[in-house]
């Protein structure tokens, strides 16, 4: 009790910002990115925050409480007890922005999401909609007809709009038909940008190949690049009858991709992770012939994480792209023939 009555102070701060926390995740502010990205007229906790001000809500707390606690408590205070307490409070107070921010800025960081007018003036490529929990998500799907479909998730900051443009040319030669998924938060999806929500926008997506389409499990190849890796593992794992896998620069698991950019993501701070997507673990369940597309020279994704994903497969071919970026082993001269052929 002593204790309590000496840093009551340091007590109602570590309390006012664990409610803090607890609020905004709550909240989970229709992911943070709408702040950054989208038309804040619909959105309500835009008009509160604009731009990228939400960035510095956890430092504007930490310089706030700080001042507070030197103005009235460190000054009347005599002794060590008062620099211990003003220690706890500056460590917590450090300790919290950090994870915090990892934890609450994750969707930003991890898929860079951004509005975009979704309609496209490419010959066969329309939008298709489907539904998740009464939310609607749009893609674009290029449908010439054909017996066989691939089934693509692009990685951060890409979207379904951008990798047709990229591909165009390359359509009139095709054999296949081609859906693109775009993530929530990206066209004109308005749904939250979680790993959950992504996984259901997967099955829909799957049951409207399946029933709308018609296609069977054996005509449809799924594909994946970068964090879109984790979705088509998933994807691939759970509808073990699928024709194909191909992924451009996978990662055994996401927090390994993470730490690969930031090595902090150890122990009890793998929490801080908000997307998992467990390729090795999926890999495990995947039966359908794989091939994995990786490179020496990625920056983004470590070889070595991709080696030992490649381990866990039990039908697995890998091509090497030597020396080339992360984006360069997706846009590389066999793409055409993954999506397409």
């Amino acid at each position: 009790m002593k204790f309590v009555i000496k840093h009551r102070l340091f007590i109602s701060i570590v309390l006012f910002t664990l409610f803090f926390f607890l609020f905004f995740l709550y909240m989970d502010l229709r992911e943070i990115m709408f702040l950054l990205h989208r038309d804040y007229k619909n959105n309500y906790i835009g008009g509160l925050f604009i731009h990228s001000w939400f960035f510095l809500i956890p430092m504007l707390v930490f310089f706030i409480l700080t001042i507070v606690f030197t103005a009235f408590y460190m000054k009347k205070k005599k002794g060590m007890n008062k620099w211990i307490t003003f220690s706890l409070t500056l460590f917590y107070e450090l300790v919290f922005t950090f994870v915090y921010s990892l934890y609450a800025l994750a969707p930003g960081f991890c898929f860079f999401p951004k509005a975009y007018a979704i309609s496209i003036s490419i010959d066969k490529v329309k939008e298709v909609e489907v539904f998740v929990e009464d939310t609607s998500y749009t893609s674009l799907y290029y449908d010439n007809d054909y017996n066989e479909v691939t089934l693509l998730f692009v990685g951060n900051a890409q979207n379904a709009k951008g990798v047709f443009h990229n591909i165009k040319d390359d359509l009139d030669t095709s054999k296949r038909n081609l859906l693109i998924m775009d993530y929530p938060m990206f066209g004109y999806n308005y749904g939250t940008l979680n790993e959950e929500t992504i996984y259901k926008e997967v099955d829909q997506y799957m049951s409207f190949l399946i029933e709308q389409e018609g296609y069977s499990y054996k005509e449809i190849r799924i594909c994946g690049f970068s964090i879109g890796t984790g979705v088509a593992t998933y994807c691939a794992s759970k509808y073990k009858d699928v024709e194909s896998l191909i992924l451009f620069a996978p990662y055994y698991t996401f927090s390994d991709a993470m730490n690969h950019l930031v090595n902090v993501f150890h122990g009890p701070l793998l929490g801080c992770v908000r997307f998992k997507f467990p390729s090795h673990s999926n890999a495990l369940n995947i039966t359908c012939p794989t091939i994995i597309y990786y490179s020496d020279g990625d920056k983004i994704i470590p070889m070595e994480s991709t080696l030992k994903l490649i381990s866990c497969f039990k039908d697995c071919k890998a091509i090497l792209v030597p020396n080339v970026s992360h984006n360069k082993v997706f846009y590389n001269k066999d793409l055409a023939l993954s999506l397409l052929h």
